[in-house]
């Protein structure tokens, strides 16, 4: 079982295109969104008996979440409606292909009030546990929760990813510390281009202690250190809809395959097969997905 604990966000999006003008656009939404849900959601339409553990409203934007994850099939014994307290929200604007700007709403509302208690056994019965980086950056008791669940699945056995996830500025100093700490601990580190060198952390040497170190960069494809060896792949082409939560596609895509057993590169392949099918529809939870897609070559660079 994949164990995932984090922030369940609906975004709203609109596109002002290469120019970037603002004419009053309309937002389309509100989609299932955030970083860890969308990992979850993608673990499942893959075949992965996945829990996710967060927070929502009794409102729109819950039964949006709820929804979401329902048809992913997402184990939803963890997922917490918080009285009186709102769905997280974002609102993001595409200015082109290669900029974004997010406006978040989440502090205050359900997403952040996640407790250790709402874990249940989940932690100790888990086989692979999960951390994204942005499930600390709104503080406790929701980072004190994603972080327990982390160390009480490693302590109890479980294979640990972490994705970074988060630009080190949007960390406090507890909170950098806390994700750093992770880091040292997990099994598979899975962030974007420059996060590692960003927080101070030499991917190299992290995978010659025998970290699997898988990095994405975006059309530039992937890369796979393990102790000894460097593998570059090849992004799969694609015509690019919605590129929001390509990363956690990526990430979920990666820890499915190996959990089927594939190799740290063949697992990379799936995930930029994965990545690829999912950035060409609209929304970043609402791909359908097929288990056969963690099955093919691995599109490595010679």
């Amino acid at each position: 079982m994949l164990l995932i604990v984090g922030e369940a966000i609906v975004a709203y999006q609109r596109d002002l295109g290469a120019g970037g003008t603002d004419t009053g656009q309309a937002f389309t939404g509100p989609w299932a969104s955030g970083s860890p849900a969308i990992a979850a959601y993608v673990a499942a339409r893959l075949g992965v008996d996945t829990r996710f553990v967060g927070g929502v409203g009794a409102d729109e934007g819950g039964q949006v979440m709820r929804r979401a994850f329902e048809r992913a099939g997402v184990g939803l014994e963890g997922l917490r409606e918080v009285s009186g307290l709102r769905t997280a929200s974002a609102r993001i604007t595409y200015r082109g292909d290669a900029h974004r700007e997010f406006d978040f709403d989440v502090r205050g509302t359900a997403a952040g009030a996640v407790r250790e208690a709402d874990l249940g056994a989940l932690p100790e019965h888990a086989g692979w546990v999960h951390l994204s980086g942005s499930a600390l950056v709104f503080g406790d008791p929701l980072a004190s929760t994603a972080l327990a669940a982390f160390h009480r699945a490693r302590r109890a056995g479980a294979r640990t990813s972490v994705d970074p996830n988060v630009r080190p500025e949007a960390l406090d100093e507890g909170a950098r510390t806390a994700l750093v700490e992770a880091i040292g601990h997990a099994d598979v580190l899975l962030p974007s281009e420059g996060e590692m060198e960003a927080l101070g952390l030499d991917p190299g040497r992290l995978a010659e202690s025998g970290t699997t170190v898988c990095t994405t960069y975006g059309p530039g494809g992937a890369e796979v250190r393990e102790r000894g060896s460097t593998t570059r792949l090849e992004a799969v082409p694609a015509e690019v809809v919605d590129a929001d939560g390509a990363g956690d596609t990526f990430a979920a895509a990666f820890i499915a395959a190996s959990i089927a057993g594939a190799s740290p590169v063949a697992a990379a392949g799936a995930g930029v097969r994965v990545a690829a099918r999912a950035i060409g529809v609209e929304g970043p939870m609402t791909a359908e997905l097929d288990p056969r897609l963690l099955d093919g070559p691995a599109p490595v660079r010679r």
